[in-house]
């Protein structure tokens, strides 16, 4: 899992402007935190935009990422981070009660593997919780910079985790509104960052998330799922 030095600057720039949507990670945390119990990892957890409110949610909040100057940040910010990159062995025995995996498994190539390797950390019963870009008509110029290999639908997903034997207990698509912003920025613009301006005011329209209803059974920007071991 390595990157070139302009989609690792990309990513690193666009963890900093999803920031500016903090309750965006509050109202996402709102989603799963049925699921976040006892130990947990967070794979990728960048620069903590989830872990901030996932750790309420944990006994016990261990975070990782690939990249060893997320890592140094994650370590002053919160405590209990190490690199680890999904292709590799872990550095360690431990085994979770839940992973949490959001926006990861996009960037690698070979996401069988990658699922396969989170399996072995979990406990029998544990839960994994994934993130992932949905809808693959929406993949544009920021999919591209961002270095995501596709985007996924419910059966995409779910073939990939059952075939890696876990057991499917939730799956649901999220973001209806962001879809509109990524298609014009993403396809239409050919934008390869996301706009500052435009996440800072997600947190304007973040209400509207609670309100999706059906349309969100059909599409999203985003696709939430969760399994068991």
């Amino acid at each position: 899992m390595i990157m070139d030095a302009t989609t690792q600057e990309a990513i690193y720039e666009s963890l900093e402007t999803l920031s500016n949507a903090d309750q965006y990670y509050r109202w996402l945390h709102s989603r799963v935190k049925s699921f976040i119990r006892g130990k947990v990892l967070e794979i990728g957890s960048g620069i903590g935009n989830f872990a901030q409110w996932g750790k309420t949610s944990a006994t016990e909040y261990h975070l990782s990422d690939a990249d060893p100057r997320l890592v140094q940040r994650l370590s002053t910010d919160f405590g209990n981070a190490f690199q680890w990159n999904l292709y590799e062995p872990f550095p360690g025995k431990d085994v979770y009660d839940t992973v949490v995996i959001l926006n990861v498994i996009e960037h690698l190539e070979d996401d069988m593997r990658a699922i396969q390797a989170i399996y072995e950390r979990l406990v029998p019963g544990g839960n994994v919780i994934i993130m992932v870009p949905a809808m693959q008509f929406l993949y544009g110029s920021m999919d591209r910079a961002f270095g995501h290999f596709r985007r996924y639908t419910k059966k995409t997903l779910c073939e990939l985790v059952q075939r890696a034997r876990f057991t499917v207990r939730k799956k649901e698509y999220v973001n209806v509104i962001g879809m509109l912003g990524w298609f014009v920025y993403g396809r239409i613009l050919n934008r390869e960052n996301l706009p500052q301006q435009l996440c800072s005011r997600f947190n304007l329209v973040l209400p509207l998330l609670y309100l999706e209803g059906p349309i969100a059974s059909l599409v999203g920007l985003s696709l939430i799922l969760i399994a068991q071991k």
